[in-house]
């Protein structure tokens, strides 16, 4: 078992830096999936120009993430 860090990117500008402890074989994608919620967006329609839905965690939606090895200097890509 390995610590991460998973670094989400909101909708408002912030973002957040989390810990994550990892098992051999898991990416990013599967700790993102592991830690944040799908919403759909009620006000989509074909065509408005909207999107389907977020990822959010904390009730907060977030556009971008990335994980990053404990010294936040290399970029986390699987064992």
């Amino acid at each position: 078992m390995k610590i991460i860090i998973l670094m989400l990117w909101f909708i408002n500008g912030d973002n957040i830096h989390i810990p994550v402890k990892i098992n051999l074989g898991e990416t990013c994608e599967d700790i993102l999936y592991k830690t944040v919620i799908w919403k759909d967006n009620k006000n989509y329609k074909q065509g408005n120009m909207e999107p389907w839905g977020y990822y959010y965690y904390n009730d907060k939606p977030i556009f971008a993430h990335t994980c990053m090895e404990k010294d936040k200097k290399t970029y986390f890509i699987g064992e």
